[in-house]
């Protein structure tokens, strides 16, 4: 009997361990197959912009997604302004058609879409936009095109725009938790959310001139598609004018309400093709994957995507500072890479991390020319990395500056007695031995140590900006404080050299390398699926998808519990989180 068992044990173990490797040979022939096609484009093609879907600074492939129903690629910006700027010259891409609705993209990275359309228009193609409804991120970008049309039954949006930001004191208060908070600089407010029930007085102020820059830039540009002036449109926003399609027609906002049908009609009359014809529309992602720039030349140029928070350590999402830094020293050690064009899309984080990119990217200064290109956010931490580059260019809406340093210290003693009925006590050798200490209030001598620690970090942040930018620490003073400002207002503050898009980063950095032609390669590389895969089957992932599937549109509450738990006893150079729309 016991030989029995021992061989249906093996014979078990055998099937299991045989099993995985069909399944990953399985998962390797999707990923080789999908990752090899590449999508035929065909005549009288239409590029399609399509504003409701979120899109990441690099795109990014996942050939394994139809398996879990989940969409097989995501859209990148790189793949979006790269498909418009091969669409202007490509004589089977005859037009683009653009999706209005619910945008979740963010305002720099929509600057940086509709400049690229604009230069597309050069080439006398047409640009058609349409929607059941356009918000105000929507219109932005449509309102570029040739034809602007909406559902006469939609909606559309403007309203002006606003800023808001969620505060936890009530919850954490709810919870007998205390927070004691330190920051460097008087607009510095990413610990407000866990102190105070709203905005201080300084962050208002400085959020709403950040709000100003960014709502002169939309209204400028409804103002060429309407015709109307700025001040005009400022008032019509104010009291509501533009309520439902009709009244935007009746203001020139579109230039027709239509159904879905006569959209299509309206390309097919472009294209001149007849009503039982078929349209071929192809997405950014798909046409990037068809788009072959040759170069004869060895030399490259790299994009190195700092996107997200920065942190201590590893990680596959975000910016961690120890596989960001194994990234930096790649790219160092290529000689064919001639300059590096970093592009950040940063909020900030770790102040340690931050230092240690920087000092990472200084080292690659000594090698390669480094020009900075900022997204949506370059603020705190992400100002703080970009001060390794040669220059800085920023788009009219990015998000920047916000030099200083914040702490916030969590006391959950109160919670654990009254909610658990579990209370700490310690034997120490000396005042500091258990500091920092979750479980209990901090002595006076505590509160001074961090500030103290605080300071010197924010003597350090400042220092760098100063040797960045050419200023004196008291000029350096008189622009940090944690204040934020938008890319316009940086550039006339010298925190940002010239305003301009990726594409005026990518001509600085080969003007600086004396290229003339060279070839773009981007980091860092996308993360090989099949490892991907075998590690969802266990681990973080997996527990981080079954919370996600339970919590559903919780999971943010989550998330943001996981980011104070990750932020416990460090010092932060990190921006307030904050949503304009």
């Amino acid at each position: 009997m016991k030989q029995f068992f021992k061989i249906l044990f093996a014979t078990l173990c055998a099937l299991v361990i045989f099993s995985i490797l069909i399944f990953i040979t399985f998962v390797g022939a999707i990923a080789g197959s999908a990752s090899s096609e590449q999508t035929a484009v065909m005549k009288n093609s239409i590029l399609t912009l399509d504003l409701t879907e979120a899109i990441l600074e690099q795109g990014m492939e996942d050939p394994l997604g139809m398996l879990s129903n989940k969409p097989t690629s995501v859209t990148g910006l790189n793949d979006i302004l790269n498909s418009i700027k091969a669409a202007k010259a490509d004589d089977k891409i005859k037009g683009i058609y653009i999706k209005t609705g619910g945008c979740p993209i963010g305002w720099a990275s929509l600057q940086e879409i509709r400049t690229a359309l604009e230069d597309f228009k050069k080439s006398d193609k047409f640009i058609v936009a349409y929607g059941e409804v356009s918000d105000q991120k929507s219109y932005y970008i449509s309102s570029v095109s040739n034809q602007l049309y909406l559902n006469p039954a939609g909606g559309i949006e403007f309203n002006g725009l606003s800023l808001t930001s969620m505060f936890y004191k009530g919850t954490l208060d709810k919870l007998d938790v205390k927070t004691e908070a330190f920051h460097c600089g008087k607009f510095k407010g990413a610990y407000e959310p866990y102190k105070l029930e709203k905005f201080s007085d300084p962050n208002r102020y400085q959020l709403s001139v950040l709000l100003g820059d960014l709502y002169a830039e939309f209204l400028r540009a409804v103002s060429q598609k309407t015709g109307t002036d700025t001040a005009t449109l400022a008032a019509m926003a104010n009291n509501g004018t533009i309520k439902f399609p009709k009244d935007a027609l009746a203001n020139k906002f579109i230039d027709g309400t239509i159904y879905a049908d006569s959209v299509e009609s309206i390309l097919r009359t472009k294209l001149a093709l007849k009503e039982k014809d078929k349209l071929h529309f192809i997405s950014p992602s798909d046409y990037a994957g068809s788009i072959t720039e040759k170069s004869n030349s060895k030399n490259k140029i790299a994009i190195l995507y700092a996107e997200g928070a920065i942190y201590d350590g590893e990680g596959t999402e975000d910016i961690h500072s120890k596989d960001f830094t194994k990234t930096i020293r790649k790219i160092a050690k290529d000689d064919n890479i001639k300059a590096v064009v970093l592009r950040v899309n940063s909020p900030g984080g770790s102040a340690l991390a931050s230092e240690i990119i920087y000092h990472e990217l200084m080292q690659l200064r000594k090698k390669k020319p480094i020009i900075v290109s900022m997204g949506n956010y370059a603020a705190s931490g992400g100002y703080y990395i970009s001060c390794a580059a040669d220059s800085i260019f920023a788009d009219h809406n990015t998000l920047t500056g916000s030099i200083g340093v914040v702490g916030v210290m969590f006391n959950i003693g109160d919670m654990m007695k009254n909610k658990l009925g579990v209370t700490t006590d310690a034997v120490k050798t000396g005042q500091f031995s258990d500091f920092p200490n979750m479980t209990r209030p901090m002595t006076d001598l505590e509160r001074n140590w961090i500030q103290s620690y605080l300071d010197s970090t924010y003597i350090l942040f400042k220092s760098r900006v100063a040797n960045a930018r050419n200023l004196s620490m008291d000029q350096v003073e008189e622009l940090a404080q944690g204040h934020v400002y938008s890319g316009k207002l940086g550039k006339e503050l010298k925190l940002v050299d010239e305003l301009g898009n990726i594409n005026r980063a990518l001509s600085s950095a080969a003007s600086k390398a004396n290229l003339k032609e060279y070839e773009i390669v981007e980091y860092p590389k996308p993360i090989d699926k099949i490892e991907e895969i075998i590690s969802s089957i266990s681990g973080k992932k997996r527990e981080e998808a079954s919370i996600k599937k339970l919590l559903g549109d919780d999971y943010i509450v989550y998330q943001e519990i996981q980011k104070i738990k990750s932020q416990k006893n460090q010092i932060q150079a990190l921006m307030p989180s904050i949503e304009i729309k």
